[in-house]
């Protein structure tokens, strides 16, 4: 049984489906590979069959490369037959399927897709830690998608304002505005005096962590 976008999260048995991305619990990833997808690296945990991992030479593995996260992310390719593992530092993670849509998912959270989904990358200056901004990956078509969170996924109804640490993805139809409150400087962001919000008004949905985690630098 598979979910669309819209109905976002409803973890599945690996065990009774044949669908390419299942969870084997809310932590661990399990792709049934027959082609090659997309995945974050180092985060193979194990794999059974005949598969081979290669590092990407260009646009993926460049524009994560001064991340939110300092160090960034850069994806690998994983190709060939089998089972295939993922996980990153017991993240919780939601699967998602894509059918001729579009989301945005925030860099360091973008765990795998498959080669079917499209996409492309924006930054959203002056948001996040040191202002560095938010890496986003705009991902379009019809495929799996696999993201992480720090604790379980919280969707929200915009019009909302999120603190960008907490920030996971959006849906599509919604354009985030770079807000600043000097007046709360000492109340947002439990780690930097965070002044930087995002709004996002419209119609729309709005994917977040329930923490602001400390950005890991691995």
């Amino acid at each position: 049984m598979s979910h669309t976008l819209k109905e976002l999260m409803q973890q599945t048995e690996g065990n009774e489906t044949r669908e390419s991305f299942v969870l084997q619990n809310s932590k661990l990833l399990k792709v049934r590979l027959t082609d090659e997808i997309y995945c974050r690296m180092g985060s193979m945990i194990a794999y059974k069959g005949d598969i081979k991992f290669e590092s990407t030479s260009g646009g993926l593995g460049r524009w994560l490369k001064k991340a939110v996260t300092g160090e960034g992310i850069s994806l690998m390719k994983a190709s060939g037959q089998g089972d295939l593992y993922l996980a990153h530092q017991a993240a919780d993670i939601t699967v998602l399927r894509l059918n001729a849509e579009t989301m945005f998912v925030e860099g360091r959270h973008l765990l795998a897709f498959e080669k079917s989904v499209d996409w492309d990358v924006t930054v959203i200056r002056g948001a996040g830690v040191a202002s560095g901004g938010l890496f986003t990956c705009r991902l379009t078509g019809t495929g799996y998608v696999a993201i992480t969170s720090h604790g379980p996924l919280v969707v929200l109804d915009a019009p909302v304002v999120v603190d960008p640490d907490s920030v996971i993805g959006w849906s599509e139809g919604l354009v985030p505005q770079v807000k600043t409150d000097v007046n709360m400087k000492t109340l947002l962001g439990r780690t930097s005096g965070e002044t930087f919000q995002l709004y996002f008004d419209g119609y729309g949905k709005v994917l977040v962590q329930p923490d602001e985690p400390v950005p890991d630098h691995r």
